[in-house]
Formats: C-alpha cells, sequence, structure tokens
C-alpha cells in the first residue's frame, strides 16, 4: 500500500495548526490592544502574544497526540464518509476543517511529537523570561495556571474535556487570555477589560461546542462525555444561543461605555447563520458548516475590539 507523500511545508501547517493558533494570539491582542490605552509598553504588548503563540502551538499538538494516546481522533476520523470528508474540506478550502489527527496520519511520530513539544514548551518558556522580570512572580502563577487549563483539557489523569469540563475549560482559558494580558501589562483591575474577556471567552467557547458536534460518535464510541454527548445536539445548539444571547447583552454594556463598541455587532449575522444551520439540519454538511461560521464568529468579535479601541484612541488623540 502506498504511502501518501507530503511536503514540509504541509506537514508543519497541519501538524501545528497554525489557522487555530490565530484565537489564541487575538485573544491575547485584544488585551494587549486595551492596556497600550493606558500604558505605552509596546515591549510587553509584543512580547506576550508572541509567547501565547508558541503556547498555542504547544496546546494543539499535545491535544493531539493524548487524543491519538486514546484513540478518540482515530475512531472520529474513521467514521466519517470519505465523499463527505472531501465536500467539507472543500467548502471550508481545508485551513478550518479538521482532517485528521496528524500523528494517526502519520504526519509526525509519536517520539517527534514529544521532541516538538518540549521544543515549543522551551520557546514559550524563553519568551516568557523578560516577562516575568516585567511582572514578576505574577506571571509565573498566571503562566502556570493558563498551562494547566490548556495542557489537561485533554492530558490524563484530568482529561476536562471528557468529563463534560472542556468547553468551560477553554471559555475561561481564552477569557484568562484576554485579561491577564492586559493585567500584566498595566497592573490594576478594569471592570470594561474584564468585560471584553468575558465575550472572546464565549466566543471561542461556543466555537469548541460546535467543533465538538461532528465528532459526537466517537467521543461516545471512546468513552468520552463532554458537554455535546451529554446534551445531546439540540439542547447543545439551545445552549450556544443562550450563551451568543448574554455575550451581546455583555456587548450592550460595553456600547454604553464606550460607543465604539457597538462596532461588535457587526458579527451578529453569523451566530444567526450558525444557528440556523443546526435548527435546520439541512444537507450533508449541516454539523460541519457552523465550524467555520463560528471560527469566523470568534475571529471576527476579537479584531472588531481590536478595531474599537484604536478609534478610541484615535478619538482621543484627535
Amino acid at each position: 500500500m502506498d504511502v501518501p507523500q507530503y511536503s514540509v511545508g504541509y506537514k508543519i501547517k497541519n501538524v501545528l495548526r497554525v489557522a487555530y493558533t490565530l484565537p489564541f494570539v487575538l485573544a491575547s491582542i485584544t488585551g494587549a490592544v486595551f492596556a497600550l490605552t493606558q500604558k505605552s509598553e509596546w515591549l510587553m504588548a509584543f512580547l506576550i502574544p508572541l509567547d501565547v503563540f508558541f503556547l498555542a502551538m504547544f496546546v494543539n499538538l499535545s491535544n493531539d497526540y493524548y487524543d491519538h494516546k486514546s484513540g478518540s481522533d482515530k475512531v472520529r476520523f474513521d467514521l466519517l464518509d470519505k465523499a463527505y470528508e472531501e465536500r467539507a474540506s472543500g467548502s471550508q478550502k481545508g485551513t478550518i476543517y479538521w482532517q485528521g489527527n496528524s500523528f494517526d496520519r502519520g504526519l509526525i511520530s509519536e517520539r517527534g511529537g514529544q521532541l516538538l513539544m518540549a521544543v515549543l514548551a522551551g520557546l514559550a518558556v524563553l519568551v516568557a523570561i523578560p516577562i516575568i522580570l516585567y511582572g514578576g512572580v505574577l506571571v509565573i502563577v498566571l503562566g502556570l495556571v493558563a498551562l494547566f487549563l490548556s495542557f489537561f483539557y485533554t492530558a490524563p489523569p484530568l482529561h476536562l474535556g471528557s468529563r463534560g469540563l472542556g468547553e468551560l475549560d477553554v471559555g475561561i482559558s481564552f477569557a484568562f487570555m484576554s485579561f491577564f494580558t492586559y493585567y500584566v501589562i498595566v497592573g490594576r483591575f478594569d471592570w470594561t477589560m474584564l468585560i471584553i474577556a468575558v465575550t472572546v471567552g464565549m466566543n471561542v467557547m461556543n466555537m469548541r461546542i460546535v467543533d465538538q458536534m461532528s465528532g459526537m460518535e466517537a467521543h461516545k464510541l471512546a468513552g468520552e462525555k463532554d458537554l455535546v454527548v451529554r446534551l445531546g445536539i439540540d439542547k447543545a445548539t439551545e445552549l450556544m444561543w443562550s450563551i451568543w444571547f448574554l455575550m451581546y447583552a455583555l456587548c450592550l454594556v460595553l456600547v454604553y461605555l464606550n460607543w465604539t463598541f457597538a462596532f461588535l455587532y457587526l458579527s451578529a449575522p453569523l451566530a444567526f447563520q450558525s444557528i440556523r444551520y443546526l435548527r435546520k439540519k439541512e444537507g450533508d454538511l449541516w454539523v460541519v458548516a457552523p465550524v467555520l461560521s463560528t471560527f469566523k464568529l470568534a475571529l471576527s468579535h476579537m479584531l472588531l475590539v481590536i478595531v474599537a479601541l484604536i478609534l478610541q484612541s484615535a478619538l482621543t488623540f484627535a
């Protein structure tokens, strides 16, 4: 049997899942940009998102590694009809649609994955050194909390994702990245930043919920009981709708604080589109299509936060 030959670029893109680092980095940038409206600390505003970038690649790789060890990703991929996979991949240009675990596909060996995780962890630690010198012990504590939440999403013995806590873990982690990027730079609490961070976390939590839907049967077979397995797709869909309702209610509070945050409502059509897909269940891509729209929503919301903050600064100096 012929073994597929992949280019180095293809392997790097799929093993490190670079596209999936964008939500991590943008979450951190929202905190960095808000911090820059109060304090001109450009070096930290660059280094913290860079550190998050390395951490994101480490998290994605470690999640794949432990899902490979448990066998859940292989079961999920084997359950997909090949024609279905090709249509889904084509509809999302092969960037967002999950095409199989890199370890299961032979893109990287277990030993290679372990070494790469060590390198990524080392880079994250190296970049963290000046951040620690700037922020002190607080940075170490916050970094350990972030590493704990992200690593034990799939890693044993906790494996939070299989216990119905993974989606909440993801939401808290992204809110954490947004808020504490700001907090490390500025060193003080701010309610506006906290609300922004919570909205970021809620959007990414929904992104994770819908991503679990296409793998629900595989998770059942692997004995995993994530939120979607526990609730079922219909109830999980209504939970997503409730989360978005609360998220946009919080955006209204932000608009009250500063009118520029009205831009955040430009992402609302993507939420309606996702819910419509999941409620109607029309076509053979009804589970996969919302993966792209929720991904776009999470990214666009964070970009719109950044745009609003830049506009606030421009108006202040005008």
